[in-house]
Parts: structure tokens; C-alpha cells; sequence
């Protein structure tokens, strides 16, 4: 039996939509326990709402919330009693075998890097979530955890993100390509030239060269790994494309007769774009190199995505990926170590 720790006080639409994603996951899920992390009162007025008979949803008292505009530093440090907090401590003693919040994201890294702690030999945990492109998705790493980061560190965000495309996508070897702005070798800042000379060098990835942020949404590569700043840029600014691309076309649709009949006519082709485009099913982003599962939804998730976040905890769990990204960056450590002092930033 899988416990997974959910914050229900997290999100844009906490507690109503994070509690029904709770309850759709007890019941999708075999073998799944979800207990609910804050105020106990609200959780359980939002349970009386659904049926929950059969379901394994215990509650696990919080007194406290990280909003979103606080300094999760000095929130994490000061509010010891929040749902992060609880939700990350809650992991660390074995008692639940991950975390998942669509609260503050800043928060939930902060918490969970001070109260589950980093894995052996790992320099910087990062943030890996699936990008939707034409040929299904592509991971990118690091997506926002890490602002700075060093060469060193997105080789061993490469070597993760191989593993966990590898384990959890079924990829039986993932393509791994940079974050630049050529394809050309030699491309790109000082940062990115000098990772790309460790990559070369990485054992266990299949490391294809630089791609460009035009070419990530056709699929030419498995995994993306770049800095946290650039990554998260990126991926923001795609996601607003994209809804400002559906309410163009929907604003432009309704203007004709014609355009709207065409719509109708079109209604099951315009629902499976939708589909692909929606990443709720993705869940959320897993943030590797902890010492144990903690997972970021998205502060806007609906229950459909939290269901999804939960689902991505108990098949990371399943796989055993963080024993085998512990193999992986063991067996790699060693080059790991020696390239990193032969390069300059």
C-alpha cells in the first residue's frame, strides 16, 4: 500500500479541487492511500461533498499555509506547522512515500530541501515535467527550481532526466539535447557551451547536441535540460501561447456564421487538439535529486490534474526511480567529477 501525502490547502483552487482530485485518485488508483495534509475542518466539509465509502483518505492536521506571496525561505523556516512543511517531514520518517502540492512552488522546493533532504551526490535537485509536442512529449529539466546553476549541474540534470524518461516513459534510450540558440556546435552562452563539452563526455545518456526552443515542440528530443531561469521562461511562455492561440481562434470562430457551423461540424477533431494540448493529464512536475517523490502541480490544477499528480507519485514510486537515479549518478560520478574540474565558467 502507497501513502501519498497531498497538500489541500495548495492551489489556486484549494481545497474544493484539490480534495476531488484527492477522491478521484482513491478511487482510480489500487493500493493507494491519500492523506490529506491542513485544516481539518475543511477537509473534512469538502469530503461530506463527495462519496468517499471504501476510500482510504485519511487527514493529517496543518494549522498553517504558505501563500504565494511569501518568501518561502523564511516561510518554510517560520511556519513549521504549514502543509509543506508537514507534507515534507511526513516523507522524510517513511510515513508517506511522497509529497505532491500545488502550492507554492518556491515553498514546496525550500521545503522539501530542508526537510526531506538531497540524495547522495546529487549537486542541485531539479524540476522535470513533459512538454506536449507532436510525437507526445518531451521532458524538460530544470524548469524553475535552480536560477543559477554550474556545467556540472545540467550534466547531472541530463543523467536524471535520462533515467526518468527511461523508467517512467518507457523510453528505452531517450534522446538528451541542450537548451541553446543554434543547433550548430559551439552555439550558445559560456554556460551552456561548457556543459555541452560534459555532456560529450557523459557516460549512459545519449547526448544528441543543442536544440533550439522552435524544435522542442516537434519532438526532436526526449529529454531538455537547461537552467532553471531559461526553462521555466520557456515553458511559461508556451503555455500562454498556447491559450492565447485557443481564445484567438475562439474569438475569431464566433464572429461568423459560417465559421461557427464550420466549428460544429469540426467539434470532435477541435476536442482532440484539445486534449493534446491540455497538460492536466500530466500531472505535475517530480522534483528529482531529493532524498525522496515530491511533486509541483500546477497552482491553477483542476482535480483531473491533481488526480494525475498523483498518479505520477505512485509510478515514481513504483519504479523505484529514485534508487535508480541514485545508481545512475554513482556510476557516473567519477567522470563526473574529473570533467567538471577541467572546465571554466
Amino acid at each position: 500500500m502507497i501513502n501519498i501525502a497531498l497538500d489541500a490547502m495548495g492551489g489556486d483552487h484549494a481545497p474544493h479541487a484539490i480534495v476531488a482530485g484527492a477522491v478521484e485518485a482513491a478511487r482510480a488508483y489500487d493500493n493507494i492511500i491519500v492523506s490529506l495534509v491542513g485544516n481539518p475542518d475543511v477537509i473534512q466539509a469538502e469530503l461530506k461533498k463527495h462519496d468517499i465509502a471504501g476510500l482510504k483518505l485519511p487527514i493529517v492536521a496543518a494549522s498553517e499555509v504558505i501563500e504565494m506571496d511569501e518568501k518561502p525561505v523564511i516561510a518554510v523556516r517560520t511556519k513549521t506547522d504549514s502543509t509543506l512543511v508537514v507534507g515534507c517531514k511526513m516523507v522524510k520518517r517513511g510515513e508517506a512515500q511522497a509529497f505532491v502540492s500545488a502550492g507554492n512552488t518556491g515553498g514546496a522546493l525550500a521545503a522539501g530541501i530542508m526537510h526531506v533532504g538531497r540524495m547522495r551526490g546529487i549537486l542541485r535537485p531539479a524540476l522535470i515535467g513533459p512538454f506536449p509536442t507532436l510525437k507526445g512529449a518531451t521532458l524538460i529539466l530544470d524548469m524553475g527550481a535552480n536560477a543559477d546553476v554550474r556545467p556540472e549541474h545540467i550534466q547531472q540534470f541530463a543523467v536524471m532526466g535520462s533515467l526518468y524518461a527511461q523508467a517512467i516513459f518507457g523510453v528505452e534510450q531517450p534522446s538528451v539535447r541542450i537548451l541553446s540558440n543554434g543547433e550548430e556546435t559551439g552555439k550558445g552562452n559560456q554556460l551552456v557551451i561548457a556543459a555541452y563539452k560534459l555532456l560529450e563526455q557523459t557516460p549512459g545518456i545519449n547526448f544528441a547536441g543543442n536544440i533550439e526552443s522552435k524544435d522542442i515542440p516537434t519532438g526532436l528530443a526526449d529529454v531538455v535540460v537547461t537552467d532553471g531561469f531559461t526553462g521555466n521562461i520557456f515553458v511559461k511562455t508556451a503555455e500562454t501561447t498556447a491559450r492565447l492561440m485557443t481564445a484567438v481562434i475562439t474569438e475569431e470562430v464566433k464572429k461568423s456564421v459560417i465559421a461557427t457551423f464550420g466549428a460544429l461540424l469540426a467539434k470532435k477533431s477541435l476536442a482532440r487538439v484539445r486534449d493534446r494540448m491540455d497538460d492536466s493529464h500530466y500531472g505535475g512536475a517530480v522534483l528529482l535529486g531529493l532524498a525522496g517523490l515530491l511533486v509541483v502541480a500546477h497552482g491553477r490544477s483542476n482535480p483531473t490534474a491533481i488526480r494525475h499528480a498523483i498518479r505520477v507519485a505512485k509510478q515514481a514510486n513504483e519504479q523505484d526511480i529514485l534508487g535508480k537515479i541514485q545508481q545512475g549518478i554513482e556510476a557516473s560520478a567519477s567522470l563526473i567529477a574529473s570533467a567538471a574540474d577541467d572546465v571554466e565558467i
